[in-house]
């Protein structure tokens, strides 16, 4: 009991101290983490179009009021009468497309357009009644009907409307066109047998037109298979796969995925031949894809585009192959330059250096390179090795089931000291080594450099009783330094300890405290408990983790 008691303590009694600070990596690093991408790489697989059919067609029917509809058996109409007859009524187009007027008779409506119904009917009243006789009729609903849906969609079936609906309403109460096979640009419209209309969606996305159509009982809307496709990415608004028309040419792939302002060329990359060569010696100079294919690739201007037809499977790359003239620089810190420098595109740091301006406070044995990619970079490590210690806690097990309370209680406190280290947001730093060779250090748009000014002062974070700064002695060691800042919170031989220099490498001080030549002006104390490798079960893995944030971001956070 006794033991249980002492971990529970050990557990409840932990915490979490946050600091601001700067992230380093060396530029090798770097280098290395840049990934190679072969032509084939992994694409966006949305698909052009796969956004039209959501349910925002098949909630309501078309109101009939078109102008231009024509009329057809089924169709309600409110017809009024007055002066020399009285009548009023709502009546229904029968099959043989006529409406029927008492003391006027019968009177074909049948293919009359909306617009020219209400003259029709009159001049019919006026055969009966010379004059003295008015007339208004409109139309009220069009005719229920019921239409198949065949073919690639997702829900074939009879599916009800009106004639007046759009080809698109149908599509969407049968679920949409299947996304594996079904075409958007290969779609009929069949009655008795025979095809109506051919009807293409791209051209509603595109240009927002749609065919008019009145259906009738027993229409059928075939979705037909889809042709061919293209794979587009690159500077689009669009990335993913675009269906190919029997007349599809490049320019008008182009409009329809929206290519950036800022693109100048587009590379075509496809197959020779779809059997594979595995038997067949490689050619030099020749691409192969991954399934040992001959690839054939070719680069246009956009201005040619309208000229080029795209084959199936190819994939279209969108580039721009303009290069800026120049680079901004933001230079922080200690110096009397202006705070952003432009330099020629290729400028390395030693340019930069050789136009700054420095104070005699400026610490130029101590530069500082700060990089976006590398930021970015060290963010994803950081997260891959939370998620890998976030699986370990979920997934192990208990012996007994007092070890398994401890766990649990374990594990709650590491998951919430999980959530806190993924908020940390490493600021990549560059490592400069001492001996750098600043000529070879080509900067990049968006780099930032500081200049630090030169600090006497020694800066202490972590598990100590007050952090702070305290002049620099040449006389005292760490471990001196450490107890004018009140001393650790815990034994100091718990403790991890790590010396940032002034130009934010870092040295392990453990086992060294009382060596005084490792401490010097300006340098950075950072004190870190150790897990209690009895309290926790992953103790290692969380030091590990501890340290990657703190050498990362200069984050002291403990556990």
């Amino acid at each position: 009991m006794k033991y249980l008691m002492r971990r529970l303590i050990v557990i409840t009694g932990l915490c979490v101290s946050l600091f601001p600070a700067i992230a380093s990596v060396s530029l090798q690093q770097e280098a290395t983490a840049e990934k190679t991408t072969s032509i084939y790489s992994s694409h966006n697989e949305q698909r052009y179009g796969d956004w039209l059919f959501s349910g925002g067609f098949s909630q309501y029917s078309f109101s009939a009021t078109d102008p231009n509809y024509h009329l057809t058996q089924g169709d309600k109409l409110l017809i009024q009468v007055w002066g020399a007859i009285d009548y009023q009524s709502e009546v229904t187009i029968d099959p043989q497309g006529n409406i029927f007027i008492p003391k006027v008779g019968p009177i074909k409506v049948l293919g009359v357009t909306n617009a020219k119904l209400n003259q029709v009917i009159l001049n019919s009243v006026k055969r009966v009644y010379k004059a003295n006789v008015e007339v208004y009729v409109s139309l009220m609903s069009s005719q229920q009907i019921k239409v198949f849906l065949s073919g690639m969609v997702n829900k074939p079936g009879l599916y009800q409307g009106q004639s007046a609906d759009s080809v698109l309403r149908f599509i969407d109460q049968a679920g949409g066109i299947r996304e594996d096979i079904g075409s958007y640009r290969n779609i009929q419209l069949k009655r008795n047998n025979k095809t109506l209309k051919q009807i293409d969606l791209y051209d509603f996305l595109q240009l927002g037109t749609l065919p008019s159509q009145q259906f009738q009982n027993g229409d059928v809307i075939f979705i037909g298979p889809k042709q061919g496709e293209v794979t587009v990415e690159g500077n689009v608004g669009f990335s993913g796969q675009y269906e190919l028309a029997s007349n599809s040419n490049l320019a008008q792939i182009l409009n329809a995925v929206v290519v950036d302002e800022q693109a100048t060329h587009v590379t075509i990359i496809a197959a020779e031949s779809a059997r594979p060569i595995s038997n067949t010696q490689p050619q030099p100079n020749q691409t192969y894809d991954a399934s040992n294919r001959p690839v054939n690739a070719k680069q246009y201007t956009l201005a040619r585009a309208k000229y080029i037809s795209v084959p199936a499977g190819a994939l279209i790359k969108v580039s721009s192959q303009l290069r800026a003239n120049s680079i901004s620089i933001d230079l922080i810190g200690e110096h009397n330059s202006a705070q952003e420098m432009v330099l020629p595109w290729g400028a390395s740091l030693a340019d930069l250096l050789a136009r700054t301006q420095f104070t005699t406070l400026s610490n130029q044995d101590a530069v500082q390179l700060y990089r976006q990619s590398v930021a970015k970079r060290q963010y994803d490590m950081l997260q891959a090795s939370l998620s890998a210690l976030e699986q370990n806690v979920l997934t192990k097990r208990s012996d007994t089931t007092e070890t398994a309370q401890l766990r649990q209680a374990e594990s709650k406190i590491i998951l919430q000291w999980i959530e806190k280290a993924r908020q940390v947001e490493p600021k990549g730093q560059v490592l400069l080594a001492d001996k750098a060779e600043f000529n070879q250090i080509i900067l990049q748009q968006g780099d930032r450099i500081v200049i630090p000014a030169k600090r006497n002062l020694i800066m202490i974070h972590g598990e100590v009783m007050f952090p702070t700064a305290i002049a620099y002695n040449p006389k005292l060691d760490i471990e001196a330094f450490i107890d004018k800042a009140g001393g650790t919170n815990t034994d100091l031989d718990d403790m991890n300890i790590l010396i940032m220099k002034p130009n934010g490498s870092f040295i392990t001080a453990n086992g060294k405290l009382s060596e005084v030549h490792i401490i010097g002006p300006g340098d950075e104390i950072f004190v870190i408990s150790k897990p209690d490798e009895k309290g926790f079960q992953l103790a290692k893995d969380i030091t590990q983790i501890i340290f990657q944030i703190t050498m990362a971001a200069a984050v002291v956070l403990a556990i």
